[in-house]
């Protein structure tokens, strides 16, 4: 799929919109009444290509930084209803869906699935919201 913006069709606009900003803002509006009885967290992710657009990947990208900000305004919003909402950002990660886009990767470059796990289950036991959660490689 040729990404450049004047060559995507409306449903490949569509698709990518869907699949990576309103899927998020649905799964919000899901969970609301369980997270509202519970005090529980929504924890939402991202890529870190939300902190600079790049070439072929414009819709990706804004989609990304639109989780992050919606993570954000969401945090105020709920905050009287007590629920926690927060994001996590991690690297590069092994994964099958990472495989089939981009082919073998040397693992020493990307974090496990392990490791992206372990941080979300530890994010989830905090009482912090609002924030965005980077998780590198390097541990930085």
């Amino acid at each position: 799929l040729d990404g450049k913006l004047t060559v995507l069709s409306e449903q490949e606009i569509d698709n990518l919109v869907g699949i990576n900003y309103t899927g998020a803002i649905n799964v919000a509006i899901a969970a609301k009444p369980h997270l509202e009885q519970t005090n529980g967290m929504l924890l939402n992710f991202t890529s870190s290509s939300y902190t600079r657009g790049r070439a072929y990947y414009s819709i990706y990208s804004s989609s990304n930084a639109a989780i992050v900000n919606f993570t954000q305004a969401l945090a105020e919003e709920w905050r009287h209803f007590k629920i926690r909402v927060n994001c996590i950002n991690p690297e590069r990660t092994k994964t099958p869906m990472r495989t089939n886009n981009f082919g073998a990767e040397d693992p020493s470059l990307l974090l496990s699935a392990e490791e992206v796990a372990h941080t979300s289950l530890a994010m989830l036991l905090n009482n912090k919201s609002g924030l965005i959660i980077d998780i590198r490689k390097d541990g930085r």
